[in-house]
Parts: structure tokens; sequence; C-alpha cells
């Protein structure tokens, strides 16, 4: 009886982790990032000379993109980092006007339209990701963005350093985290 028992809780405990590993993985589509990269390389110019002094308040943390790239923890880091930073991005764009005209930001309202649906689509394909145990990792950056953004002299610096951060993020993590992506074919 005692060894039947024993093999009882054993099945139970192998079929638990059976679950456990069996669980579908959340990833994005690689090809749907790699076209939300290009769209928002190709909305504006480069970053802005007059805009430097604001790098000193915008710090994208680049720590929390992890270097390495086979393990699913690394995996799953990296995709969270790309999610959080079109979710901040999205959230920037729903509380802060843009500034457009002179000194705003001069960005093309189709490419600008087109990459605001892609990112709403990897943000929907992404929601797996969204981290329910607090503040996302990137909280206190985007804090810093939205101040910068917030001051009518400086908001269009804050803009395009959003830009470009979250460009960076994109296109890092497409180079050295690309198989954690979902390839279509």
């Amino acid at each position: 009886m005692m060894a039947s028992s024993v093999l009882l809780v054993l099945l139970q405990l192998c079929s638990l982790q059976l679950m456990v590993y069996a669980r579908p993985t959340c990833q994005l589509q690689e090809n749907v990032v790699k076209n939300t990269h290009h769209l928002l390389r190709d909305l504006g110019g480069p970053f802005p000379v007059h805009c430097l002094q604001y790098n000193v308040n915008i710090s994208f943390p680049d720590s929390e993109i992890p270097t390495a790239t086979a393990s699913h923890p690394q995996c799953r880091r990296a995709l969270l980092v790309v999610y959080e930073s079109l979710q901040g991005m999205q959230l920037m764009f729903e509380d802060n006007e843009l500034p457009v005209g002179e000194g705003g930001v001069t960005w093309d309202d189709t490419i600008l339209n087109t990459f605001r649906n892609l990112q709403n689509r990897l943000l929907e394909e992404g929601s797996c990701l969204s981290s329910v145990d607090g503040p996302g990792v990137l909280s206190s950056y985007f804090s810093n963005v939205t101040a910068v953004v917030q001051q009518q002299d400086s908001a269009a610096c804050g803009w395009m350093a959003l830009r470009r951060d979250v460009l960076r993020v994109l296109k890092t993590t497409l180079q050295k985290h690309h198989s954690c992506f979902t390839r279509t074919y």
C-alpha cells in the first residue's frame, strides 16, 4: 500500500511539472517588431544636437536589457523590456500632447499612425508579459521622460529622446535576442 501511495504522489508531481513546462510561452512576432522598429526609425531625423542637454535627465537603463541570449529567463526579460518600452510610449501618447509646428517634432503623421497600430498589436500580443507585481522595470525612466515632455520648452526634446531610446531597445533586442521572437514564414 505504501509503495502505491508514493507512486501516486510521484505521478502527480510529474504531471504538474509537465503542465508547467507545456504552458505556452509568451513571445512577440519578430517581423512585427522589425516593422515597428523601421517605422520608428523612419518617423523623423536624428536626435537634435540642441536636445543633448536633456540626456542628463533622461537616461535609459541599458542594464535592463540582458546581455546573453540563450536562456528562457533572459528571453522573457528582453521581451519584457520591449513590451514595457512600447507600453510606456503608448501611455506618453495618451497622457501628453505631441508638440508640432515650430519648436515641435516634425514626425510624418502617416508613419506615426502605422507605427501606433503596430505598437498596439504588439501590446496586445505581449500582454502576457505584463508585470503584475508592481511598477515595471522602466517606471523611473518614464517618470523622467514625462517630466521633460511636460515642460513646454523641452517637450520636443523629451519626445525625441523617447523615440531614440525605444528605437535602441527594439534594435538591440532584435540583434542580441533574435531567438526570443516568434518567426512566421
